[in-house]
């Protein structure tokens, strides 16, 4: 068994759509005042720690709250 964690597949740059999980929305009352809207495109600016996705205005989320455009 591997304790292995999945590789970020994104690079800075790209775009991507904000899609939490609904464990994430029950977390967060007013994702918006966290400066992404659910649904919303981004494009990455920053990538810290091969995990949190940064953009204009927001960021510090994990990508695998993220799809691809």
């Amino acid at each position: 068994m591997s304790d292995a964690k999945p590789t970020c597949p994104y690079k800075v740059g790209m775009k991507v759509i904000f899609s939490p999980s609904e464990r994430t929305k029950g977390l967060y009352q007013n994702i918006e005042g966290f400066g992404l809207t659910p649904g919303g495109i981004y494009r990455i600016k920053e990538i810290r720690d091969g995990l949190y996705l940064y953009f204009e205005g927001g960021g510090g989320w994990p990508w695998n709250e993220f799809k691809s455009t």
